[in-house]
């Protein structure tokens, strides 16, 4: 008999602390007092596992209604041209519809007695409605702060309770002009603040406002990307390929996905598959010479080399891949050439030899040109090509710089 008066007393006690816990909030609602640790009093009674349902509810509710006194202390600094707290202005907003939202989740579950009673959606809609511009307002504020990570909260707010229960009969995702826009926001916020689970929830509806959609679909790739999704990190890449050819990203991340796949035969498909439409960009006839390097196709790997080089002639890493094609071509035929000096070939041979290393040192030279603090790129490659060219002063300054590294 003892332990159920036990039991009973304890229960009673459960609710004595949630009844107190939310009486004092009504108190300090009254007389706007003490809001903001009123506040987490509600919210810490609301997470206890022994509350009751429909106490739960009004602890979001009253937390809520803590929140919207705050806002309005700071709108009317605001009205009387005061100094007030921007930061707490909008994150008083975004407290609001989280915790009405909150509540309305919990009043969709049954509560102890089976019951499902939406006795709050209608009231919390007429209180959510008119806050929505600020909301906007709070993500565009932290936006141009480039303060990414918050302008995302409030953006995606802004775009995922268009579609929330308590806004269905306002039909925000037809009627709400700005939600394509706004979820373009949300996914360049999301992108700078590493969020991929942001980017794609806002990217479709991004895609709507028709601002940069390559770029939209390069962050799409990017998030999966994060998350180790391959399969739809590649998707994502061919479909950027296929409707944002010119933008670089999607080709050349699938050439060097495929490189360091070892496929150099699919990643060659994809570079001739571009070029066979577009043949005057100097990074897919680029990334063609890199292919064409990796199966050991020197000859047309210059040949591709020259074709970037036509359109950019600066193209520093064509560059270096036609100097690393003509120096593979030297030492190869050099290992075949012939060694008798009483041999009229072995003339002919040398003076191959000699032009191929020619060949190689133009570009190379004009790669350290356009780098010279990356020494340790065009550095080795010349001091072979100056020993073979016997060209003792070049040979030496490159020996000095080789010895520093």
């Amino acid at each position: 008999m003892r332990k159920y008066v036990f039991i009973i007393f304890s229960l009673f006690a459960l609710n004595i602390s949630a009844a107190s816990v939310i009486r004092q909030a009504k108190e300090a609602l009254k007389k706007k007092q003490n809001l903001e640790q009123t506040a987490k009093n509600l919210l810490a009674e609301a997470a206890k596992e022994e509350t009751s349902h429909d106490d739960r509810v009004e602890c979001y509710v009253l937390a809520a209604e803590c929140s919207q006194k705050l806002y309005e202390a700071q709108n009317l600094k605001l009205y009387l041209k005061q100094k007030y707290d921007t930061v707490a202005f909008y994150s008083n907003i975004l407290d609001i519809f989280r915790r009405l939202e909150k509540a309305d989740s919990i009043e969709e579950w049954p509560d102890e007695k089976g019951r499902v009673r939406l006795k709050n959606r209608k009231s919390s809609r007429d209180v959510l409605l008119p806050f929505r511009p600020n909301l906007l307002n709070g993500g565009k504020w932290f936006f141009r702060k480039n303060q990414m990570k918050e302008a995302f909260n409030y953006l995606d707010e802004y775009v995922r309770n268009g579609s929330h229960p308590i806004f269905e009969r306002d039909k925000l995702l037809q009627n709400d002009t700005l939600m394509p826009s706004t979820a373009y926001l949300a996914v360049v916020a999301a992108n700078s603040s590493q969020n991929a689970d942001g980017v794609i929830r806002n990217a479709p509806l991004a895609m709507k406002a028709g601002q940069k959609n390559y770029l939209i679909q390069e962050y799409l790739s990017r998030a999966f990307k994060a998350k180790s999704d391959t399969t739809k990190w590649l998707s994502s890449l061919y479909d950027g390929l296929r409707d944002y050819t010119f933008h670089g990203y999607f080709f050349s991340h699938l050439v060097d996905y495929y490189l360091d796949c070892q496929n150099t035969d699919r990643a060659l498909e994809i570079t001739d598959s571009v070029i066979s439409v577009a043949d005057t960009v100097p990074l897919f006839w680029y990334g063609r010479s890199l292919v064409l390097l990796k199966q050991g196709r020197d000859r047309e790997a210059i040949d591709a080399c020259d074709s970037c080089l036509y359109f950019s002639p600066d193209h520093v890493d064509a560059l270096y891949n036609k100097g690393v094609a003509s120096l593979n071509l030297a030492v190869i035929y050099a290992e075949q050439a012939c060694n008798d000096p009483t041999n009229p070939q072995c003339i002919r041979d040398q003076e191959i030899i000699r032009s191929l290393y020619n060949l190689a040192k133009l570009p190379m030279e004009r790669v350290r040109a356009l780098e010279p603090d990356k020494p340790q790129r065009w550095a080795p490659p010349l001091y072979r090509i100056y020993l073979n060219l016997n060209m003792g002063k070049q040979f030496d300054e490159i020996d000095q710089i080789l010895h520093k590294q």
